[in-house]
């Protein structure tokens, strides 16, 4: 990894900033959308995509091209639970991508205090809950927003001694807890277009889903940050077809989404994958450093508020739905809803 002190032409703050000034903009009014507005298509590795080129409500910015809902992995359900995530399937036909897929399972009322939110967002939380109102555990899905300010050539970004450089790339990893969230919630057009930079928001699985781990080959856990680096590796692989340079990608976020990218840092899964982290606030901040023992194994019959799972427990739950969450930061106990 190598690592800078801010990502390309943006402070760290700037950018986290602009990212809730976007939301701010979503919540309190709405995106025009040019009757006259192309669908985009890109060709990637594993199919094509039709996106939406929308205009931007300011006459500064210019037009963002939005690719929503694209798969960066298989959906993690049946014999998929409870494991690393894998690479997606391709598909035949152009598929559609004007509109988000769905969130990760969650609690839809939200589980955080609102003294830990901006007033905002806690002033139009009926608004931001209609973004999480689709949930599936096929969630792993992401947003490309790609700005087309510089024309024909917008893939294009020259810079003194190459003038053939793609645009840098930012991927937006969200916070929650590590309980709830989605990268649906952060239009970054306003952010891609301001930056010049083609920015990516994410969903990653959550709670128990996410992060529940036994400490075993039962459930090893994690499965949120494999979610992520697997996300990095479809950019590396993907990303040039949007016209960005997989050589300069940034991690950035906010909340539990700074501490993953702190992790993520860490983990030699990630190694090469990234150019640049920023963060904000740390992992060294924030209760994913305190150390919980795993959970015991040993003998439960189900996934319930026991803090005991057993190996024949978590096969029988690759094959159902159980409603429950998981409070990292508490107890390191699952807890029935």
């Amino acid at each position: 990894l190598h690592f800078h002190d801010n990502p390309p032409g943006l402070k760290d703050t700037h950018a986290i900033t602009l990212l809730w000034l976007a939301l701010w903009i979503t919540l309190s009014s709405c995106q025009r959308i040019d009757p006259g507005s192309k669908y985009p298509t890109v060709t990637t590795n594993y199919g094509k995509l039709r996106g939406i080129k929308k205009e931007l409500n300011n006459e500064i910015l210019g037009p963002v091209e939005q690719y929503l809902g694209v798969p960066y992995a298989t959906a993690p359900i049946g014999d998929r639970r409870f494991q690393p995530p894998e690479a997606p399937g391709s598909w035949q036909e152009v598929r559609n991508a004007t509109q988000f897929a769905p969130v990760c399972p969650q609690n839809v009322h939200g589980v955080l205090p609102e003294i830990m939110l901006p007033v905002w967002f806690t002033d139009n939380l009926d608004v931001a809950a209609t973004y999480i109102q689709n949930q599936s555990e096929d969630c792993l899905y992401l947003n490309v927003y790609v700005p087309t300010e510089d024309g024909e050539n917008g893939g294009k970004m020259e810079r003194e001694g190459d003038e053939n450089r793609y645009k840098p790339v930012m991927l937006f990893i969200h916070g929650g807890s590590y309980m709830e969230g989605t990268g649906n919630m952060f239009d970054a057009s306003v952010l891609a277009a301001y930056g010049n930079v083609i920015v990516v928001t994410m969903n990653y699985r959550l709670g128990v889903l996410g992060f529940l781990s036994t400490g075993d080959q039962s459930a090893k856990g994690n499965y949120g940050l494999l979610d992520q680096i697997q996300a990095l590796r479809w950019l590396n692989e993907n990303i040039g077809h949007f016209g960005g340079d997989p050589e300069r990608i940034t991690i950035f976020g906010s909340g539990a989404g700074a501490s993953c990218v702190n992790l993520l840092i860490l983990s030699h899964h990630s190694e090469g994958k990234t150019s640049v982290c920023a963060c904000v606030p740390t992992v060294f901040c924030c209760i994913a450093r305190q150390k919980r023992p795993p959970l015991p194994a040993p003998s439960s019959s189900s996934l319930s508020s026991s803090p005991n799972i057993s190996p024949t427990a978590l096969n029988c739950q690759s094959h159902q739905v159980s409603h429950v969450s998981f409070y990292p930061g508490e107890t390191n106990h699952v807890i029935s809803l």
